[in-house]
């Protein structure tokens, strides 16, 4: 693993080298290569609520590296690759494996004028929520990401036509994998059902962008070695009133191909919706950001009870948390120009129970930032943050 990441860096160079020459033979345009990223060290412990002691068992390490290089060969062509590196030993290893190494994403992009498209390895990420992305079917993203800031590639193409100097626009994708990226391209059984697509219509109305859009699912379940396909409606919109930013973004299943039915047919509404609304808001006299966001997830369930039901779906990543409704408050507020003071609550409306992230972070020297937070969950007995350990952990972030 360690010599093809050496070939592929090695490579990278190698076509910085041309692109310099390039430049140096070429008037009219002027080649670009440029390489970037960031190392994490993310520590973790554990603490346990009887006695708050820290034992050999209870803490975990994870060393995170991102090399990004992008290439502008022509002036409507360009590429993009980035490198992952992961490494995690105590209770942050999920598994056996200590280190993996891989390419996340590896795309080009062609610009016809009003046409744009991308293929390859990329993210797809749709919607305009901070925190919750129901329109994004794609992928699966975990919830609360302490480590890396990415969205994982997705093989797929991506087209996009403007209209009307840009005031409209129609964006699509085809993706050759499944949501959960475990299946083969087409499949097991190579059946072009099983691929996933999204269309939607973007436009700005006054001071808002808003879309409407169309998106096919494909989940893979390894454990029955069978597709879950599901269709969905979707809508989004960010804009501003006044000093307020707003933003929502919806997903609505209509279709359900594994069960071959439409889908309103056997669920109630807010059983077949995904949604989240939020805002943001600078607070003058205190100098705080704000930030607040509610979530509604319909495969969810109210009662704690239930709770094991969603767990194998949780694990998987088909779901995103156990319960349906959710509401996140995030503060931050910046002094001595270098540092910062965060807090975010996240509550679970339906069994009261709550998970609250203080943090302090600085930038001691430039491009080197240093955090130092806790992990904090109350709830009654059988609720789902009560499942949950406190802990405190130790980020530190160098970019270069």
């Amino acid at each position: 693993m360690k010599s093809r990441l050496a070939v592929l860096l090695i490579a990278s160079l190698a076509l910085g080298g041309i692109a310099s020459s390039a430049t140096a033979q070429e008037n009219f345009y002027e080649e670009t290569f440029s390489l970037y990223g960031y190392i994490v060290n993310f520590f973790n412990a554990n603490l346990y609520a009887d006695d708050w002691r820290i034992t050999g068992s209870d803490y975990g390490n994870i060393l995170y590296g991102r090399l990004k290089g992008d290439w502008n060969p022509g002036d409507n062509l360009s590429f993009h690759m980035e490198l992952d590196y992961n490494a995690s030993v105590g209770n942050l290893n999920p598994g056996s494996t200590i280190q993996s190494a891989s390419v996340d994403h590896l795309w080009g992009s062609v610009n016809l004028g009003r046409f744009d498209i991308q293929f390859g390895k990329l993210p797809i990420a749709w919607g305009a929520g901070y925190f919750f992305n129901p329109t994004s079917k794609a992928t699966t993203i975990p919830f609360i990401e302490s480590v890396s800031e990415e969205t994982p590639g997705t093989v797929g193409i991506v087209p996009s036509v403007s209209f009307l100097d840009g005031f409209l626009s129609i964006q699509g994708y085809v993706a050759l994998q499944d949501r959960s990226h475990s299946s083969s391209l087409l499949g097991n059984t190579g059946s072009w059902s099983n691929l996933p697509f999204g269309v939607k219509l973007n436009g700005i109305i006054s001071s808002f962008d808003v879309s409407a859009g169309w998106i096919k699912e494909v989940f893979y379940i390894s454990e029955s070695d069978e597709f879950y396909r599901r269709h969905y409606g979707t809508a989004d919109f960010v804009g501003a009133i006044w000093n307020f930013g707003v933003y929502g973004e919806a997903a609505l299943k209509t279709w359900d191909e594994s069960k071959e039915k439409l889908a309103f047919e056997y669920d109630p509404f807010l059983d077949l919706l995904d949604a989240c609304v939020g805002f943001d808001y600078f607070i003058p006299i205190v100098d705080i950001d704000a930030r607040m966001e509610y979530f509604h997830q319909g495969s969810g369930v109210t009662d704690p009870g239930k709770y094991e039901e969603n767990f194998a779906k949780l694990i998987s990543g088909e779901q995103l948390v156990l319960a349906e409704d959710y509401v996140l408050i995030y503060l931050e507020r910046s002094f001595l120009d270098y540092f910062s003071i965060s807090a975010t609550g996240f509550v679970n409306l339906n069994d009261g129970s709550l998970g609250i992230f203080p943090e302090l972070s600085g930038e001691p020297y430039g491009n080197f930032l240093v955090g130092l937070g806790a992990m904090l969950f109350l709830g009654d007995e059988g609720s789902e943050f009560d499942m949950q350990d406190p802990a405190v952990y130790l980020r530190c972030k160098l970019s270069f």
